[in-house]
Order: structure tokens, then sequence, then C-alpha cells
């Protein structure tokens, strides 16, 4: 298993050289593994997991040049620094040609010259990772974004949706329908407070059957809906938060046929600053969380829809007195 510790594959086909070189590298808290000729080490190489390969050219049987060749066409990424007493520009070009990072010339006797290559190529090779890894967060929030912004998008042609008629029951199941749908989500059902504000019955639901729906009843003060409307804010719980909210989920669910794992929304329905209703999403399908954007757009249609709902009130009450 890789560690923190760089691991180095050290190949020379002298033994004394081989275990000075291995002691000097393994002094500076490198973990250095020995191999003594070229079929041993690519085998290594290819099997292994290191951060730095240093070989000797001259090798009985594969010679380091090949050896070199070799590594590079199965791991390119993974730098390889050749030595040799051989001073010859031409095996010094074909080297760097086969992508070589550097060029030691023996004898090494000053430790420092070796410190020096190894530490600079490992802080090259640390740097690039590093690039490597901004790189591929940028991506990422790139996708974010891009997936936020087609979500709000998506909210405004909802909303749109929304405001285009005046009946409170197609307000109310085109929050519903659209959130489950657009959320990816399992299950999603709307809950309201009777008149007087003492319980919830449920008005429209997704992936719920009509018997439970109908036979729902839930006290205020009872599960998340409730503990949304006493806090009078929107609540998002992932799998860490779940169990310690499993009682209000029991409260709520009784016997298991609302709420869907990984994720749940729920999102007080306000109207003049009262809350007069909670929708609530949960289970994405993909098996995922739920976003930060996605807890936001939920929220955003049940703010619209409670701007809807008041308007078509404000209607109905001006036909009634007409």
């Amino acid at each position: 298993m890789k560690t923190d510790v760089p691991r180095i594959l050290l190949v020379d086909d002298s033994p004394a050289v081989l275990k000075m070189l291995c002691d000097m590298l393994t002094k500076k808290g490198y973990h250095v593994t020995t191999c003594e000729s070229g079929e041993e080490a690519i085998r290594n190489f290819i099997g292994g997991d290191y951060d730095l390969v240093l070989t000797d050219i001259m090798l009985p049987g594969m010679s380091g040049l090949n050896l070199l060749k070799l590594m590079k066409e199965s791991k390119p990424y993974i730098d390889v620094i050749v030595i040799s007493g051989n001073t010859s520009s031409f095996t010094t070009i074909k080297a760097l040609r086969y992508g070589a990072y550097d060029y030691l010339v023996k004898p090494i006797d000053d430790e420092a010259i070796l410190y020096n290559v190894v530490e600079r190529t490992l802080e090259k090779k640390g740097l690039q990772q590093q690039n490597e890894r901004l790189v591929a967060d940028l991506s990422m929030k790139n996708r974010e974004l891009q997936d936020t912004l087609e979500l709000m998008k998506t909210a405004n042609q909802i909303c749109s949706l929304i405001s285009s008629t005046l009946e409170i029951g197609d307000i109310l199941r085109f929050l519903v329908e659209q959130s489950v749908e657009k959320l990816r989500a399992h299950k999603g059902y709307l809950l309201l407070l009777d008149k007087k504000g003492t319980n919830f019955s449920m008005k429209f639901s997704v992936g719920i059957s009509h018997v439970t729906a109908k036979r729902f009843m839930l006290k205020n003060n009872q599960g998340i809906s409730g503990l949304v409307v006493s806090k009078n804010k929107p609540l998002r719980l992932n799998m860490k938060q779940l169990p310690a909210f499993s009682q209000y989920m029991s409260e709520e669910d009784v016997n298991g046929d609302l709420f869907n794992t990984p994720g749940i929304l729920s999102v007080p329905l306000r109207i003049k600053e009262k809350v007069v209703g909670v929708v609530n999403v949960c289970g994405r399908k993909d098996g995922k969380q739920f976003s930060d954007s996605e807890f936001e757009f939920l929220s955003i249609l049940a703010n619209h829809a409670a701007i809807a709902l008041d308007t078509a009130g404000k209607v109905y009450m001006m036909k009634k007195t007409a």
C-alpha cells in the first residue's frame, strides 16, 4: 500500500553500488526497493507503486535504456533517473529522448549530489500532483456551477408554470410533482395544516400510495414536518444526520412508507410569514446526497408556490364578494 514516504526503485547490477546507494537513500528516509537486473526491475515496477526510479544504464540482459523505455511506456508519470559510468553524450541524449528526467554519472561520491537530484525530482512530481488536484477540483467546481445554473433555469421555468394558474390544487400539485421529478427523487409529499393549525393532512404526493396519503394524520408538533414548523426553517438531512432525527422520522413515518434515504429535504410553505404547510422530498434515485443548490431549488419553488397561493386566495375572495 502506498504511504506518505516516497518509494524508490533502485536498479544496479553491482551489489556493492546497490548497497551504497540504498544506504544513502534509506538514511534520508526513503523507502527503497533494490533490483540487480532489468528483468527483475520491470516486474517490480509493473506490480508495485513507486514515486521514482534510479537505474544503471549498463545492466546484464535487458539494458538500462530498454528498461527505461519500457517503464515510460508502462507508467509515463513515474520519473526515471539514469546512472552510468559511461559519460558518452550519445548515451545521455538517448536516455533523455527515452524519457529520463535526469542523468547521474558514477561514481557518486558526494551524497549531496544524489540527494539534490532525487529531492528535485520528487518535488517536481509533488507539484505535478498538486496541479492535477487543483485542475480536478476546478473541473468539479465548474461542473457543479453548470449544474446549479441549469437547476436555477429549471426553477424559473417551474415558477412560471406555477404562476400560470389560479387553481390552488394545480399550484400544489405542480410544486410536488416538479420537485420530485427535477430532483430525481423517489418520493415527495405536501402536508397542509388545518384551519386551527393543529394537525397536518397530506394533500399531494408522489411515490406514496393513495391509501397511505388518505389515512395520514400528524400533529403540528410531531415528526420532521412538525420540527420544520416549530423552527420555521427548512431542513436538509443526510445519511450521517438521520440517526439523530430518527424519533422525528418514526413519528411522521410510522410504517416506513414515506421517507427514503440517503437524504431528506423538508421546506416550510409560508403565506404572509405564517407556515401553512410543509413540502418533503426524499431519496435521490442515484443514491447521492441532495446538494446545496438542490436544497435552494426546493426552497425557491416553495416560496414561489406560497406567493401563487396567496394571489389565488385573493382572487377567489374578490370573485366571491363581487
